[in-house]
């Protein structure tokens, strides 16, 4: 059986969920030491930053383009009570025809690179090789990635952002059958083919375990399976062993999450804390345990409730990202002063988007989206945030 080749040594750390957080004094003693608000002068010349998104929760025209549906859109359509607000990514942000207008808005943040993923299921509708390929899908591929490259910005291509074609997981179970390994190579070959000659830099799954565990145990995520004594809403999956079969039809990327100490501390997941020193310890831990890999993390940010009462204005003064930002960058700064070879960070997100099973309940994004009056992006405190950070002296 032949395998992908393995990705970049650069992109053996896809992301890091860096949760808690840490005390205010500690805060101000590492401040001071310092000497000097932090910018991106701070960093090697070479150090990418960037900001990321993901097909589903950005782009919509589900139905458009050639484009068929996911597992992403089954769920939301078949089980709307598990999301949080009854929605879904029909219509997302609309990058699908708003991509030269988003390509724009990270070129004035002075970011050197987009991260974004391809929607399976608009490359291969069918999900296989065998039922061909969709040129339309092709072509707007290559028109962001050539607005891109033409505004000086990088792509970061995500191979699989969890939005599985529903045609596989109707003809054989999905990851939870080995057919998966093959479907994936070609898959991912005609990406290589279509884009490799400007796409540098490939992640071939994102957040692994997550999709996993949460996909196949829980049943809170798409393909919604789980175990019906446990959740109380579903009628198949056997959450004691699925996540384990899927786990080893994911080829190369076996990954677990990181916990860290957590305490009472404002976000607005129950899953995500902050703790700004977590992304020091991390990295310094990869680099003794794993002979210093070089390392870009391609997903760091935090939530904020989308509160409905707040007015534009107030909506925009996101305070807490940029505490996130600055202490998580200036911890970043730290560890590679201590030796780990981290070459490129990117926030999450560019824009606030469909955030799966939370829905529009909560906004990651450094520009903020206006859900009712037709998607207008607006550049949060955070966004000029940011510029003031990567302006290069």
């Amino acid at each position: 059986m032949a395998l992908l080749p393995p990705p970049p040594t650069s992109l053996l750390l896809l992301a890091l969920f860096l949760l808690a957080m840490s005390g205010p004094r500690q805060e101000r003693a590492l401040a001071h030491e310092s000497g000097a608000e932090l910018n991106r002068t701070a960093f090697p010349d070479e150090f990418i930053f960037g900001a990321a998104s993901s097909a589903y929760q950005y782009e919509g025209a589900v139905r458009e383009g050639g484009r068929r549906p996911s597992i992403w859109d089954t769920f939301t359509h078949k089980h709307p009570d598990k999301i949080a607000d009854r929605s879904n990514g029909d219509v997302a942000l609309d990058s699908y025809h708003r991509y030269k207008e988003d390509v724009k808005l990270v070129k004035e943040l002075g970011l050197d690179a987009y991260r974004f993923s391809i929607s399976w299921p608009r490359i291969l509708p069918t999900g296989s090789l065998s039922g061909g390929v969709n040129n339309e899908g092709v072509k707007y591929y290559n028109n962001l990635i050539n607005e891109l490259i033409s505004n000086g910005l990088k792509p970061f291509v995500t191979i699989f952002h969890w939005d599985l074609p529903q045609s596989l997981e109707d003809q054989y179970g999905g990851f939870l059958s080995s057919h998966i390994i093959n479907d994936y190579l070609d898959y991912a070959e005609v990406c290589f083919k279509e884009f490799g000659d400007r796409v540098k830099y490939w992640i071939t799954f994102n957040e692994p375990f997550i999709f996993s565990t949460r996909g196949y145990a829980s049943g809170t995520l798409a393909p919604g399976r789980c175990t019906p004594r446990v959740v109380g809403n579903c009628s198949v999956g056997d959450s004691s062993r699925e996540p384990y079969i899927v786990g080893h039809n994911i080829l190369l990327a076996h990954a677990a999450a990181v916990k860290l100490y957590r305490n009472k501390y404002q976000t607005a997941l129950s899953w995500l804390f902050i703790y700004p020193k977590g992304i020091r310890d991390i990295l310094l831990y990869t680099k003794t345990r794993y002979n210093n890999p070089a390392v870009y993390i391609t997903e760091n940010g935090v939530a904020e409730a989308n509160n409905k009462t707040l007015s534009l204005q107030e909506a925009l003064k996101d305070d807490t990202r940029i505490y996130y930002y600055s202490k998580h960058l200036l911890y970043l700064h730290k560890a590679i002063r201590e030796g780990a070879d981290v070459r490129g960070y990117f926030a999450w997100t560019l824009l606030d988007d469909f955030e799966w099973n939370s829905g529009y309940t909560v906004r990651f994004g450094i520009h903020y989206v206006d859900y009712k009056d037709g998607l207008k992006r607006y550049p949060k405190k955070s966004a000029y945030w940011f510029r003031k950070f990567l302006k290069r002296k």
